[in-house]
């Protein structure tokens, strides 16, 4: 056998190794996908929100009342998310303190001295 034969061998045996080892990752990913290709609404849950949440993706604009129970479910799903504790039945038309909703007053420091003070309108 001359040298360029026996330089070949070690590629060869590389390829002879690497073609099944390939086609047997390709056998095995395919078949993962026939066991995990079940839809997410199969799935049973024996949470309500949860299952309320799963009813409020197929709701429309239109779909007023459904609309706003599904907001309810939103924000209590939000709130479950954040760790926070349910409001009081006092504080249920009020907005929290920490809420984007109270707005804070506004920093007057920065104004130049001298002139009026900025009168807010629409508050007695």
């Amino acid at each position: 056998m001359s040298t360029k034969a026996l330089e070949r061998i070690p590629a060869l045996a590389a390829v002879v190794l690497i073609v099944p080892v390939v086609a047997a990752c390709a056998i095995r990913l395919r078949g993962d996908e026939a066991q995990t290709g079940t839809p997410a609404s199969v799935h049973v849950t024996s949470d309500p929100l949860a299952t309320k949440l799963a009813e409020c993706r197929s709701v429309t604009y239109e779909q007023k009342d459904a609309l706003s129970e599904c907001r309810k479910a939103w924000a209590e799903k939000r709130r479950q998310f954040l760790g926070q504790k349910a409001p009081a039945a006092s504080d249920i038309g009020a907005a929290p303190s920490g809420s984007s909703l109270s707005v804070p007053s506004k920093d007057e420091s920065r104004l130049p001295s001298g002139y009026p003070p900025i009168k807010e309108t629409g508050k007695e």
